[in-house]
C-alpha cells in the first residue's frame, strides 16, 4: 500500500500509545484499528484512479460527481431526505445493519432475536460493565463506549 498507509499506521501507533496510559490496548483493538486502516485505503485507492498514489483535484471532482449521481435516484440535480431514505444505499446499509444486529443477538441461530436473547445478551454486558456490581457509573459506561461499544442504544440503531 502506498504512502498513505504508513502514515496511518503510524498515527494509529502513536495514539495506541498514548492511550496505553489510560486503558490496555487489547488484541480486538489492535485487529479495529487495522481494518480500519485498511478500510481506508482501499477507499483511497478508489478515489485514486490513476493508481499514482496521489488523488487529484480531478480524480476528487469525479468521485463527488459520481456519488451525488448514486444519491440522486431521479436525476433532477438535487437530493432530499426523502430521496436519500429510500436510496438503494440507505437500504443496503440498513439491511447490513439488521443482519449484524440479528447475528449478535440469536441465540438459537434460528435468523431471530427473542426478548429472552436479547435481555440475556444485554445482562450480560451490562453484568461486564459494571464488574458484577449492582450499578453502573458514568466513568464505567463511558470509558466501554470509548472503546467502540455503543451501549444500550445498539438495539435501536441496529
Amino acid at each position: 500500500m502506498r504512502n498513505f498507509l504508513p502514515t496511518v499506521l503510524a498515527a494509529g501507533a502513536l495514539c495506541a500509545a498514548g492511550m496505553a496510559a489510560a486503558a490496555p490496548v487489547t488484541d480486538a483493538d489492535i485487529a479495529r484499528s487495522a481494518k480500519h486502516t485498511e478500510a481506508r485505503q482501499r477507499f483511497f485507492d478508489r478515489i485514486d484512479t490513476d493508481h499514482d498514489g496521489k488523488i487529484s483535484r480531478a480524480e476528487y471532482q469525479a468521485w463527488v460527481d459520481g456519488r451525488f449521481d448514486r444519491m440522486d435516484a431521479n436525476h433532477d440535480g438535487s437530493v432530499d431526505a426523502n430521496e436519500l431514505a429510500a436510496s438503494p444505499a440507505a437500504a443496503e446499509r440498513a439491511q447490513k445493519r439488521a443482519e449484524r444486529f440479528v447475528q449478535r443477538y440469536d441465540a438459537s441461530d434460528s435468523g431471530k432475536v427473542s426478548k429472552a436473547d436479547f435481555q440475556a445478551k444485554e445482562m450480560a454486558r451490562f453484568d461486564k460493565l459494571s464488574g458484577g456490581a449492582d450499578s453502573l457509573t458514568a466513568e464505567q459506561f463511558a470509558a466501554k463506549r470509548g472503546h467502540g461499544h455503543r451501549g444500550p442504544r445498539d438495539a435501536s440503531a441496529q
